[in-house]
């Protein structure tokens, strides 16, 4: 412990710029605008737009209606990627943006599985992108006329933004209506609740000389968004060093002057060794420290802050940023790489021509594929061609079987992920490449791509410990089930967090839990350790009942969150709930209680059937008792004719 502490320290010590630094003959500063193609890129993201208000909606209370006015200064044609999340839609409710431009602008739509109706101005813009509905009409660029538009034909507004060159815009539908009937545009509006947008930096200026570079150099970037009312603000700092060609021959020292209002705290996510910095408001470095950091005071202005650099022994001045409003700021240096650089010839038929040049940029551009759960589908909108003047005649995968149709709208292809030569990296990442033919162009154009199979949750039960045996739908009473929570996503940096787990039998109202918020709720529950941070593992004894029958159906459910993000995942599996032991012994103890007690009242009800029945069919007279002596009368009679008739000595004797 007091290692790390002792290392943070002295690693903080370094990186942190002190007032004793003497300071350099000042040769001059006058800043110039940094064009695209210099060695410093600067991007941000807020939620600050131009103008922008809320409102109650429109008349039907199943739908949204959201107006984006896109206003562009750059010469070439713009591409905006446009983002909407509707996890949270509700089933049937019917969302439309109403989307212009001052330019033709080409705006790629990412909706997940989810259909939104999309209102476009004719002339000026293309949406590409899966599951839209696209309906074009004249529009206005002005921003009253195109709210007037919007109210007369839906009845009213959801939402109404205006932005200003905007590189990427995510949008959050399915938000609770304003309480504000009408939707009155606000200069410098805070649409955080439901938009955030990235741009390219147009105010970054520099006074670097880049044939003479002393080896330091100072970034400065001034945030000037508002302080809150109360508490703080945040934003994340990320700092990328790039090279085409290698490590850069030289890591040059480089100081870092952010400038804010005394509430900001600065989250910074990296940070090279070569770089220090001056830090108004708090402060963290991210796997460095634990605790926020106290920075220092920065002057006001513009001529202050190049002075404060200078002080410090940094005269060069390679890039100066006012930002108007952030959540995150990223810098990116482009450095010269060492080693000498490899000229690459070509024959004269292989290098690579114009026209060659704008099918990859448009590919680029529109990037028409998509991943599904099982699929690569392809999209690729003809009237984008047109306006580049391409003509494409065919247009196939790797595999030369797998070819698109033409829909008189699109180019459209379609592939399972195991066809077509795609091949699928990581369980996630397919790539395969578009294989186009152009109608002026002898040569077919390779464009290779990636995309990445659509974020789902998964359940699969096993019956070893070591989760290699094929998956089972099987859950045996009194045996151990094995069961894996696995996560499918691209984004390695959020571990799953395995959240609540139980089992619905039918006929049970209550569900059997096996985990609530993330413990065990029996000792037959057991955590086990997960392979990787997509995946969840645990192990549980199912107990039957006494009278469940030998095979039961129910289901397993299961719900997941995210570390640092918002949101759940839910999957479910039908499961069958086994119980040999039924097979084996028979009735239950209770049908067999049953049978005995039945069978006892059938023989009591027997018996006293057949005693009734003998009491009422017996003679009702006494029966006379037998005399064991004949009587006198009989006897003597008898006996005289006995003797009458009988011969004997005596009798012959006395006769004679």
């Amino acid at each position: 412990m007091e290692t790390g502490r002792c290392l943070a320290v002295l690693l903080l010590t370094w990186s942190v710029v002190t007032a004793g630094a003497s300071p350099v003959d000042d040769p001059g500063c006058t800043l110039h605008p940094v064009k695209n193609d210099k060695q410093v890129k600067m991007r941000y993201t807020t939620s600050r737009v131009t103008s922008g208000c809320v409102g109650r909606g429109p008349r039907d209370t199943n739908m949204e209606v959201h107006i984006l006015n896109l206003k562009y200064n750059i010469s070439q044609m713009p591409l905006t990627r446009f983002s909407v999340n509707v996890s949270a839609a509700k089933g049937g409710r019917k969302v439309v943006f109403v989307v212009n431009s001052n330019k033709h602008t080409v705006l790629n739509v990412t909706t997940g599985d989810h259909r939104l109706a999309f209102v476009t101005d004719k002339h000026k813009l293309t949406v590409i992108g899966f599951n839209k509905e696209i309906n074009k009409t004249d529009l206005s660029s002005s921003n009253a006329e195109i709210l007037n538009w919007t109210k007369t034909n839906y009845g009213g507004v959801s939402t109404f933004v205006e932005l200003e060159d905007p590189r990427k815009i995510n949008f959050q539908v399915n938000r609770e209506p304003s309480t504000s009937e009408k939707c009155v545009p606000k200069s410098y509006f805070d649409a955080e609740p439901y938009l955030e947008a990235e741009f390219d930096s147009d105010n970054t200026k520099s006074c670097l000389d880049p044939t003479v570079h002393p080896g330091r150099e100072a970034h400065i970037m001034w945030l000037q968004q508002s302080p809150p009312d109360s508490g703080t603000q945040a934003v994340d700092l990320n700092i990328k060093v790039t090279c085409s060609n290698g490590k850069p021959a030289k890591e040059l020292t480089t100081l870092l002057v952010l400038k804010s209002h005394e509430r900001m705290f600065w989250n910074i996510d990296q940070m090279p060794e070569y770089v220090k910095f001056m830090v108004s408001g708090k402060y963290s470095i991210k796997k460095i420290t634990k605790e926020p950091i106290n920075g220092t005071v920065l002057p006001d202005s513009k001529e202050g802050l190049i002075k404060e650099a200078r002080d410090k022994d940094f005269a060069f001045i390679a890039s100066y940023t006012e930002i108007p409003a952030a959540k995150s700021i990223t810098l990116e240096l482009v450095r010269d790489c060492g080693g000498k650089k490899t000229e690459v010839t070509t024959a004269p038929h292989s290098k690579i021509s114009e026209p060659s040049k704008v099918v990859q940029g448009l590919m680029e551009l529109c990037r028409p594929w998509k991943c599904t759960e099982n699929a690569i589908e392809v999209a690729l909108p003809k009237s984008l061609l047109e306006r580049s003047q391409v003509d494409i005649t065919e247009m196939t995968l790797e595999d030369p079987a797998c070819r698109a149709t033409d829909n008189m709208t699109h180019f459209v292809l379609k592939s399972i992920i195991e066809d077509c030569s795609t091949n699928l990296e990581g369980g996630i990442h397919a790539k395969n490449q578009l294989v186009l033919t152009l109608a002026s162009h002898p040569d077919k154009i390779m464009v290779p791509f990636q995309c990445d199979l659509p974020e789902k949750l998964f359940l699969h039960l096993y019956q070893t410990p070591d989760f290699s045996s094929p998956s089972t739908t099987v859950v045996e009473v009194n045996k151990v089930t094995y069961v894996q929570v696995s996560f499918q996503t691209a984004d390695g940096n959020s571990p799953l967090r395995l959240q609540d787990c139980y089992l619905q039998i039918p006929d049970q109202a209550a569900p059997q839990m096996l985990i609530r918020s993330g413990m065990p709720k029996s000792y037959s529950v057991e955590i086990l350790n997960s392979p990787n941070t997509k995946t969840n593992r645990f192990s549980f004894i199912y107990k039957a009942e006494e009278q469940q029958r030998s095979t039961l159906s129910a289901t397993l459910f299961c719900q997941v969150d995210r570390e640092n993000q918002h949101g759940s995942y839910n999957a479910s599996i039908k499961v069958m709930l086994k119980n040999p032991a039924s097979l084996s012994r028979g009735l239950g103890i209770g049908t067999v209680l049953g049978i005995t007690f039945g069978a006892f009242l059938i023989g009591v009800m027997l018996t006293a059937t057949l005693w009734y029945i003998y009491s009422h069919t017996r003679p009702t007279a006494k029966m006379q008792p037998v005399s064991a002596n004949p009587p006198a009368s009989e006897s003597s009679s008898t006996n005289h004719s006995i003797g009458s008739t009988q011969s004997t000595p005596c009798s012959t004797s006395s006769m004679a």
